[in-house]
């Protein structure tokens, strides 16, 4: 079930090469497998298809150890970052349109044009917010009330003198957890620089008296028809120490704020060196907390209909823009695709809130329940986006097949049947 890179079936000396699956109606079209075990061993077996056709990947402003072992091991060649010479492009950052312009058809890259309207915490709270104006507030109330500042100042000092907080402060372009804190005071904010400020979810669901939230992996292939996938699994993050509601503790970091990068500095911090154990520690495998919910008499079904139900609105509420910036940069349909990572808090009323989409999110592996997930999901994602050979003699193709990690049917027919209704109403 893990399957990618499309290749000419004249090109293929056996039919029974341990990586390469046979795809279509009358069983011609070979499709390579990928292995998320390869990234801890090279095999030549995995490594002889990518070989064979010459397969290249290059990585440019980043770092990624795990893309960079799944590649390798499955045969692909690095090829240095200048270089045009490559099938996929794995970056850190924005691609310039210039660079999207000069893609050839077998070619693709891993984020799409104008995504910073999802990735931006003020882009993405304007684009739902605009949601909400068109479609109905309740229909998209999936973000806490927020306001950008400073342009929203006063608007926001008039919310607080009727609802004085707590309130959460984001720089709007940062991540890993830098520059948030709480306020229970306007003149506590600092605006240096433009900030998002928005209302505290003070009720968040608890595990074991802890604060946590989820990342969760979506993989966009396509805008226009928009396509969507999230991976079955996920990681919940956990605070380091007890969450307690009153306001004493407002500025204690690792009480609030549940992001791994502020946490693990905590002398309370849990780590947990078994990847099969996924409920220890302060990172738990979303899994295993449906487990434990299920357990507790909480429906995790509607749970899980309500987190898609929020993740397609955001992914909606920007997919105008991104697909006008796609007919206007990308010369083939089949060039981009982008890994979101998620960011989903749920409150006690069982009701998931979003936080923030991240742009390029993590694939660092500091546990090995870390490997054991992003391992899996970068190979099933690596088989959905149907990496293509050079275009010499090579029949570039797109497989219709779905890996088990990554869930599509009922998320993208909602997706769509939404998508035709938002249309309509407009």
């Amino acid at each position: 079930n893990k399957l990618l890179v499309c290749v000419s079936s004249n090109r293929l000396s056996t039919r029974d090469h341990p990586c390469i699956a046979w795809s279509g109606l009358s069983k011609t079209i070979p499709v390579l497998l990928f292995f998320p075990e390869a990234v801890v061993s090279k095999d030549g077996n995995i490594c002889s298809a990518g070989e064979r056709y010459n397969m290249a990947f290059k990585i440019v402003r980043t770092e990624s150890r795990l893309v960079r072992g799944i590649l390798t091991n499955h045969g692909f060649s690095e090829v240095h970052p200048n270089s045009n010479d490559f099938n996929l492009m794995w970056t850190g950052s924005h691609l310039k349109p210039y660079i999207l312009r000069s893609l050839e058809d077998f070619q693709k890259v891993n984020h799409f044009p104008r995504s910073y309207e999802l990735t931006r915490k003020d882009r993405l709270y304007k684009n739902i917010q605009r949601m909400q104006q068109t479609h109905g507030f309740k229909n998209f109330h999936i973000v806490p009330q927020t306001f950008v500042l400073p342009s929203e100042y006063q608007e926001f000092c008039n919310c607080f003198a009727k609802d004085r907080g707590p309130w959460i402060i984001k720089p709007v372009a940062s991540s890993r957890g830098r520059g948030i804190y709480l306020v229970s005071n306007p003149n506590q904010i600092s605006m240096d620089e433009n900030i998002l400020v928005s209302r505290y979810i003070n009720n968040p669901l608890l595990i074991d008296e802890f604060k946590f939230d989820v990342r969760l992996y979506v993989l966009v292939t396509s805008y226009d028809p928009l396509i969507i996938y999230v991976y079955e699994e996920g990681l919940a993050r956990f605070a380091t120490v007890k969450y307690d509601r009153t306001s004493k503790n407002i500025k204690n970091t690792f009480m609030h704020l549940t992001n791994y990068s502020v946490n693990k500095k905590s002398s309370d911090y849990v780590s947990c060196d078994d990847p099969e154990v996924e409920d220890y520690g302060n990172k738990w495998s979303m899994s295993a907390v449906l487990r434990y919910l299920k357990q507790e008499g909480k429906d995790t079904t509607l749970l899980m209909r309500q987190v898609e139900d929020l993740i397609i609105k955001a992914v909606l509420s920007a997919e105008q823009q991104i697909a006008t910036a796609c007919k206007t940069y990308v010369p083939h349909k089949t060039n981009c695709f982008e890994l979101y990572g998620f960011d989903v808090l749920i409150d006690s009323n069982l009701k998931p809130w979003l936080l923030e989409v991240n742009l390029s999110p993590s694939l660092a592996c500091d546990a090995p329940l870390d490997l054991k997930i992003k391992a899996s999901m970068i190979a099933d994602m690596f088989s959905l986006v149907g990496e293509c050979s050079d275009s010499k003699g090579i029949d570039a193709c797109w497989p219709f097949l779905q890996p088990a990690g990554f869930k599509l049917t009922e998320t993208v027919v909602y997706c769509l049947m939404l998508n035709v209704f938002l249309h309509s109403s407009r």
